[in-house]
């Protein structure tokens, strides 16, 4: 899935402080798992997850980064 990584910040960051991270993951198609938020410094975040092959991806992504990211790293299963 083709996304923004200043849109992929701000759906994180919608889901802060809340209780239930129901729908959390429900725009993403491709199966993914172990998904952890790390706050980095400057404001930024780290997505850490494993795909289907049991490969560890991260991805960084701030506030104001327009450049289009593949999310999750499109592999087949």
């Amino acid at each position: 899935m083709k996304i923004k990584r200043s849109e992929l910040y701000a759906h994180v960051k919608s889901f802060e402080g809340k209780n239930s991270m129901e729908g959390f993951l429900s725009f993403i198609d491709s199966p993914v798992r172990d998904l952890r938020v790390i706050k980095m410094p400057e404001g930024r975040i780290r997505l850490k997850y494993i795909d289907c092959e049991d490969n560890i991806h991260r991805i960084d992504v701030g506030p104001h980064e327009d450049e289009v990211i593949d999310f999750p790293l499109d592999r087949p299963c």
